[in-house]
């Protein structure tokens, strides 16, 4: 499990009944973004997984990433991208897509980020912790 940021264009990333970022923009998108390299496989432990999902593309620029099996990725899923735990850098590569598209950068939590934002944020994942746990029921309540 993870921490998932969107870019779209919805108030709440998980609303499905506002407008959407087509696959076509997307696809568009990532054709001239030299930085982004379209893929159908991830790496998944050791074994490779097919994932058959079009959108799917790696980041190949990130500035500490070099490794190409250890790629940041974007997926297109249901109008919106999204990619899991992802660093600064990441964010910032994502605040310039959602720029690109007239979009935003969203967290599962609702929360938006910004490059302001950004500028404040000591250690990403302490900030994330911070959203989850201001968010967090007790493990006994399942609604």
């Amino acid at each position: 499990m993870g921490y998932d940021l969107h870019i779209t264009r919805r108030e709440d990333w998980a609303d499905t009944a506002t407008p959407d970022i087509t696959l076509d923009e997307w696809m568009a998108y990532v054709v001239n973004d030299k930085e982004l390299e379209l893929t159908k496989e991830i790496e998944i432990g050791a074994e490779t997984q097919f994932h058959n999902s079009p959108g799917y593309c790696e980041w190949n620029a990130h500035p500490t990433k070099n490794d190409p099996n250890d790629r940041p990725w974007f997926a297109y899923r249901k109008g919106s991208i999204n990619t899991k735990n992802p660093d600064v850098p990441i964010i910032r590569k994502m605040l310039q897509i959602a720029s690109a598209l007239n979009a935003k950068v969203q967290g599962d939590d609702g929360e938006f980020y910004t490059e302001e934002s950004l500028g404040e944020l000591k250690n990403l994942d302490e900030q994330i912790a911070l959203v989850r746990q201001q968010n967090k029921k007790p493990w006994w309540k399942f609604w």
